[in-house]
């Protein structure tokens, strides 16, 4: 159900059993308009609620994707993965003072992804241009991540997810301008990564729950 994306020689000599399963899907016209499920969020954070973030940083899926990150040359401890960030950032307060929305899509794969612990990515597939890899830079590709003003240079080395043309993310850590979702994405590329001490089949059901998530908040069919 969900194909495995490219990942070269390079990056499995490299950091072994990585893979990016993923789909892409459409979005009805109602997604960019949908309401937050504030309920949803709320059953996040009476999970969550009084925890610390040792207790966060400490949850076996967490700690594997923590790992993973050690691989890569990222300290989680200063970059923790995308999951552990918005449960310490958000939901183990006392009080849940704003939502973390972004776009009915994301919020929907970010819902996923908590409810599962599993690291979960949702791009604008209208940006893609041919097939992806999971690839390391060579040195020099033009990179503009979300936020910044104008792409800078990437070094050699830095784990990436690249189309045919260019570097979409450097990956697990920041996205990309170019193919974020806005209220104009029609369809998106659905990811999730499995690395070593998580199964397939996790990885999978938090996609599921994904897929099930964007279908109540936005409408989702296949793409293409």
């Amino acid at each position: 159900m969900y194909p495995s994306i490219h990942v070269t020689d390079e990056v499995r000599l490299r950091l072994g059993d990585v893979e990016v399963y993923g789909r892409e899907v459409a979005l009805q016209d109602r997604a960019a308009s949908a309401e937050p499920d504030e309920a949803a969020w709320a059953e996040v954070h009476a999970r969550w609620r009084g925890r610390s973030k040792a207790d966060v940083a400490d949850e076996p899926r967490i700690r594997a994707y923590s790992e993973f990150y050690r691989s890569i040359g990222l300290d989680p401890k200063k970059t923790p993965p995308s999951v552990q960030n918005l449960l310490q950032r958000f939901f183990i307060k006392d009080e849940l003072a704003r939502l973390p929305l972004i776009h009915p899509a994301v919020d929907a794969v970010n819902l996923a992804a908590l409810d599962h612990l599993i690291p979960l990515g949702a791009f604008d597939s209208g940006a893609v241009a041919g097939s992806l890899r999971l690839d390391f830079t060579r040195g020099g590709e033009p990179f503009q991540g979300l936020g910044e003003p104008e792409p800078a240079e990437l070094p050699a080395g830095v784990l990436v997810l690249a189309d045919s043309e260019k570097v979409l993310s450097r990956f697990c850590y920041r996205d990309g301008e170019a193919q974020k979702v806005t209220a104009d994405t029609r369809s998106v590329w659905l990811l999730g990564c499995q690395v070593p001490g998580i199964a397939r089949a996790e990885v999978e059901a938090a996609l599921d729950a994904a897929v099930a998530r964007l279908e109540r908040a936005c409408g989702v069919r296949a793409a293409g």
